[in-house]
């Protein structure tokens, strides 16, 4: 009986108290700040340098800078942000909200085509201050300071433009 009169007393305690729930078409959901959301990327600033899908734990993204493509798998992306914390031209970010629940796996896949920019340095600028060889993210600018000597491995270059950016002299330019 004891039972009975517990229920009773929580079951008229929530008929007459307001709801603890809103209606989520009346009134739209608030993120917390924390909350991971999914990615979104602002393809138009994107050079394709790959960093993003290096760091991607899940490799939920990937980057094929030949055919022009990114790619995100959005049912393997954990939301961890590891993409836009690296992310040069911070073109990625999280956006607060869910993706759309879908009955297939959803990859995103997008495509321009791409002129691929290289550094070139202006050497009478230039203090060979090895920056740009510390910050490149794939070993592709070698500086040896003695001997005041600057080479690019064009090959290894993604064309990211690490080097422009944190130049301090500003003798890096990115050209095709």
């Amino acid at each position: 009986m004891s039972k009975m009169m517990r229920f009773a007393k929580t079951a008229l305690k929530n008929l007459f108290s307001k709801p603890v729930t809103t209606s989520y078409p009346d009134k739209p959901y608030e993120y917390h700040e924390r909350t991971r959301g999914h990615i979104e990327i602002d393809f138009e600033n994107c050079t394709l340098c790959s960093l993003c899908s290096r760091v991607c734990p899940p490799r939920a993204i990937e980057v094929d800078k030949r055919s022009g493509n990114w790619s995100i798998n959005n049912f393997d992306c954990i939301q961890c942000g590891y993409c836009v914390e690296k992310c040069v031209k911070k073109c990625l970010k999280i956006v607060p909200g869910y993706t759309a629940p879908a009955s297939v796996k959803n990859v995103t896949v997008l495509h321009k085509e791409v002129e691929k920019k290289f550094p070139v340095v202006d050497r009478e600028l230039c203090v060979y201050c090895t920056l740009c060889d510390k910050k490149c993210p794939v070993q592709a600018i070698t500086v040896d300071r003695p001997n005041k000597t600057w080479e690019l491995n064009k090959q290894n270059c993604i064309g990211c433009g690490l080097c422009e950016k944190n130049c301090p002299k500003k003798c890096i330019k990115m050209v095709m």
